[in-house]
Parts: C-alpha cells; structure tokens; sequence
C-alpha cells in the first residue's frame, strides 16, 4: 500500500520478539521532529555486585498487545515486519510490467518469486522495487515475501485498539531510509546495513538509497548470550547484562581465561573474556558479511564497498562496531539521527546507542514525512 504524503506521520510499530517500539513525526520548517515515541524492553537484571543501580535498564511495564500505545494521539498506525517474517529475492522483471498497475506487478512476478521461496508462495505478501542498475546477472528488481500468517498474528497482537494499521512494510526500506545519512558515502559506493537483532541478523546492501540485496547472517543476540552464559557458567540475565554493558575488546585482544578458577573475572579484563566467548560466532557473522558484500560488488564490478551501519539491539554492545570495522577494514558506525530528524542535543534520540533500535520504526515513519 502506497502511504499518502502528510505533515505528520503514522505511528510507525516494530514488535520485536523482546521489545514494542514505536514513533511519530512531523515535518516543520526546521525539518523533521518526533511527535513522540515509545522503546519499550525486557529488564535487564546485573549481577549483584553491579556497579550501580543506574546502570541496569529500569524495568518496563508488561509487553502486552497495545501497551504504550494509547500515549499516542493517533489512530493511524504502520506495522514495520522483520527478518523473521519475510525473504528477499533478486528478479529479472520486464520494463513494462513496472508501468502497469501493482496488482498486475504482482501477478507477474508471484511464479518467479515462488521458485525462491522457502515458504509456500500461496501464504506470501509480495512487493518489489526496481533497482538502481541492471545487475551482472541480469537481475533488475528485487522482490520481497512477507507471510501472511506472520502479519495476521502481528496485526492481532495490536488489538483493534487504540490503532488501526494501514500499512506494512519489510525492513529492508525502512531501515535503510533511515541509516543512508549514516552511511556518509561517496556516490555510487556499495554500502550496507547491520540489523542485529534478538532472534536473528540481518544484513542489507545498497546502493545509493536502494536495497539491492538481502541475507540473514549467522549469529543472533539470543545465541551470543547464551554462548556468554555458557561461558561464564551464570545465567542468561547476567550473560545479557556483561554483553550491553561490557561489551567486547575493540582491540581484537581476547583473554583466555580458565572460568572454573574464578567466581566472575574482574570487570576491565571482561571484554576480552567476552571477545574470547564470541569470537567463533563472530567470525561466522564476519564472513557471512564478506561473501554478500562479495558476491554485490561481483555484480556492480565499477562499484566500490563503502561503509556498514549498525542497528538493532546489538548494536548497543560496547566495542564490537571498532572490532568489526579493524576486521572488515572499512568503515563501521552506529546509525545517527544526525541529517535525518531535527532534535536538541538533550533528546534520548540524539544519541547514537537509542536511535539505532528505533531506526527501523524512524525509516518507516520517514517515507510518508519527507518529500
């Protein structure tokens, strides 16, 4: 569904399997400002010899269907889908068919799509975007797959109140709408978007402002805090909370340490611990990221790889966008609110940690506020 340009946005809703964020803009003179927003998260418990009390994420009211939703004074709301519930696929798709009406795009497109799908095409949403250059392989548009199924059951764990949804969108779009003023490339290099998520890690090439490819990276925020748990040998709550707190050593110097000696290692030395932990996964991730990255500039040969933003909850961990860009060896940062939305330097949106898992909901909110 098209949005229809306004002055002021839908509530744009990311449901992730852990958090409800939301958010709603309006554009102004000044450029475009948050109406308001909601980042709602499990707790996060620490150890109990814990730095400090303001350090562990206070806890949240229950992640029910709407709760926080009524805050906002809008009934019109979007629904943001994520790496879980869709697929991507390159096409080959005829010049005129994209001048025909989006049902027929549809149709068209609905046989070729199948042949890629993991999931019976019969239970697919489809949607496609031409991209900005043919391919080397001759692929010209990409297409998307959402599961009926999965948007049912995320429309009805809304409710029917305060909001009603209009729209549905995949990641993809959104996410990169909102990160391409992080990106900070030259015209025309290839660059991509990081998602890690919870459940799952997505990574996202573009070109220009265009998706052009799509894959789920090995590794999740679940299996890091388990790995770290294991490790450890304490629960996922504390696990989780060395992860956004600690972080790994953005040096790449890991420290091998023999857990059954000790109760818990002294906090400087736990990023490398960490590192340690994870760097198996890691380097999966890594080499995941290589090989999309690869196989895009294989099929744009005049294109260089420019940088990678980091979004989702992951992105929070402290050290790992310095360890990934010393070991890519290209430029890694957080998405910014810095060229995207107007804000004072006070606004918890300002900084880089909190817009970076709302830059899902921000890019969505975008499309129907900027021109």
């Amino acid at each position: 569904m098209r949005l229809r340009r306004t002055g002021r946005s839908l509530v744009a809703v990311d449901r992730g399997s852990s958090s409800l964020r939301a958010i709603q803009l309006t554009r102004s003179r000044d450029g475009v400002r948050v109406v308001h927003w909601l980042n709602l998260e499990q707790p996060l418990s620490g150890p109990e010899d814990a730095p400090s009390e303001s350090t562990v994420t206070k806890r949240t009211p229950s992640l029910s269907s709407t709760a926080g939703l009524d805050q906002f004074d809008s009934r019109r709301a979007g629904l943001l889908m994520g790496s879980s519930e869709v697929e991507y696929c390159l096409l080959t798709v005829p010049e005129a068919v994209w001048k025909q009406d989006p049902s027929v795009l549809v149709q068209a497109i609905r046989w070729e799509v199948g042949r890629q799908l993991s999931r019976p095409i019969e239970d697919a949403e489809l949607g496609a975007w031409p991209l900005p250059a043919p391919m080397g392989g001759g692929a010209n548009a990409m297409a998307v797959a959402a599961s009926r199924t999965a948007v049912s059951a995320a429309l009805e764990s809304l409710g029917a109140d305060p909001c009603e949804c209009e729209w549905v969108e995949p990641a993809a779009p959104a996410v990169i709408r909102a990160c391409r003023s992080s990106a900070q490339n030259s015209q025309g290099e290839i660059w991509g978007v990081l998602d890690l998520g919870f459940s799952a890690h997505r990574l996202y090439a573009a070109v220009e402002s265009v998706p052009v490819f799509a894959r789920q990276v090995r590794g999740s925020g679940k299996a890091w805090t388990e790995l770290i748990a294991t490790g450890l040998r304490t629960d996922s709550r504390v696990a989780e909370y060395y992860k956004r707190k600690c972080g790994v050593s953005a040096d790449g110097a890991g420290c091998r340490t023999l857990m059954g000696a000790i109760d818990r290692p002294d906090q400087d030395a736990m990023p490398g611990v960490l590192l340690s932990l994870l760097k198996t996964s890691l380097g999966e991730m890594l080499a995941d990221i290589e090989r999309a990255f690869s196989f895009v500039m294989e099929q744009y040969p005049r294109r260089q790889a420019g940088s990678l933003v980091l979004v989702g909850g992951g992105a929070r961990m402290p050290g790992l966008p310095e360890w990934i860009a010393r070991e890519l060896g290209i430029p890694v940062t957080l998405a910014s609110p810095s060229g995207v939305l107007s804000l004072p330097p006070t606004h918890a949106l300002a900084h880089p940690e909190v817009f970076s898992v709302m830059a899902g909901c921000v890019g969505m909110a975008l499309a129907e506020v900027t021109p």
